[in-house]
């Protein structure tokens, strides 16, 4: 005769649980990723409004200076090594001047290179989120070092900007294609920013660039290499930009940045046989834009709003578009067997400033939503204790 087993008791134990000092380290970590976001701002932004007028800006009227070389972008050692620069400041400006370069920019992370002379242009290059949103500093007095690390809405975006508009001459979005860090909606909306990098090392787009231009808002592009190894091809003297500044003095150049007399050039590694082509000339009258360059024949293309490609001139040294009573601005790109160059776009406005559109702030929902913040957090942790 066999007898039942009486049946055991099991007891819950501990086993799943998270013990209580683990649970207050992940609430406090919690908190401090957040903190950031503390710091909101919920801004109006200004309609999209595409430039109007009887009047037009040609950023290459009456130049008086002379074509500098300039790269704005490129890293050297920083920061023990962690942003991957191989090389310290000073050698990657000696290898840019022994190429010929009239300004070679350092731009480390969140660091305003102090090696390169009391006259040099100071730039760094702010930002540690996730999706890459990063601006460079030009002409900067000061780093800015407040982020938003991860997820950003527009408003978030739009206070970065400021704040580092604050300390620094002029503000260009970086690599605004990368991880779309900047989308067409943002580009439509931001403001306070006077540059935009149409070129970043050997990636070409100039889709953001349109995106600002059609909704009104006057920015100018920049060719970069954001080079962090000078012995890389694809990142070392591949993008460049020609700026028309009295000299290479931080005054100079940031005078001729704001003033957009600059254009922006891609080296192509295609057709290493033909002959360069350069830009010879700009001309701007009775609403006819002409641009002459020697060398190699090239293909002249002129887009306008929205980027609507308006015209091409084929395999020629000189290219003429005429402004119709719908175009609202036009930008030139000249493919060269060797080269693509990026010029400033001429605008139509109402002859005495261009649109200066400006994001405002919304203190009722700020104040808000710097509240509920406080809220939640008090909520978390009058929770956490409860369960201690």
């Amino acid at each position: 005769m066999y007898r039942h087993a009486a049946p055991r008791t099991i007891r819950a134990g501990n086993t799943g649980t998270i013990p209580a000092t683990l649970k207050r380290a992940l609430l406090v970590v919690a908190l401090l990723v957040a903190l950031p976001y503390a710091r909101s701002r919920v801004y109006r932004f200004p309609a999209p409004v595409a430039f109007s007028g009887a009047h037009f800006l040609n950023p290459y009227a009456d130049l008086k200076g002379q074509w500098l070389r300039a790269n704005f972008h490129a890293h050297g050692r920083a920061w023990s090594g962690l942003t991957s620069g191989q090389q310290t400041d000073e050698d990657v400006v000696q290898a840019y001047r022994n190429l010929g370069y009239d300004v070679a920019g350092i731009s480390n992370y969140e660091h305003i290179s102090a090696t390169l002379g009391a006259d040099s242009l100071p730039i760094y290059e702010h930002g540690y989120n996730i999706g890459k949103r990063h601006q460079l500093a030009i002409g900067a007095r000061r780093v800015e070092w407040f982020d938003f690390p991860f997820w950003q809405s527009t408003s978030h975006e739009q206070l970065v900007i400021d704040l580092v508009r604050q300390r620094a001459e002029l503000v260009a979005l970086a690599h605004p294609s990368v991880r779309n860090a900047y989308s067409t909606w943002n580009l439509e909306r931001l403001t306070g920013y006077e540059l935009v990098e149409v070129v970043n090392g050997q990636f070409a787009d100039a889709a953001p660039w349109d995106a600002a231009l059609s909704s009104g808002h006057a920015v100018w592009g920049l060719a970069n290499d954001d080079g962090h190894d000078i012995t890389d091809p694809l990142r070392m003297a591949i993008a460049w930009n020609m700026v028309n500044a009295p000299s290479a003095s931080a005054a100079d150049m940031i005078d001729a940045l704001r003033a957009g007399h600059a254009y922006s050039v891609l080296r192509l590694n295609t057709h290493p046989e033909a002959e360069i082509t350069e830009l010879t000339g700009v001309e701007f009258k009775d609403r006819t834009l002409t641009i002459t360059c020697t060398g190699a024949p090239s293909d002249f293309a002129f887009t306008g709003q929205n980027g609507t490609l308006r015209t091409i001139a084929p395999n020629t040294l000189t290219g003429s578009f005429t402004f119709a009573e719908s175009d609202t601005y036009i930008r030139a790109t000249i493919w060269s067997p060797r080269r693509m160059i990026f010029l400033n776009p001429i605008v139509r406005y109402d002859g005495v400033r261009l649109p200066t559109p400006v994001a405002s702030v919304n203190r009722a929902a700020t104040w808000l939503i710097r509240l509920a913040f406080v809220a939640v957090a008090a909520i978390c942790v009058l929770v956490e204790r409860g369960q201690a």
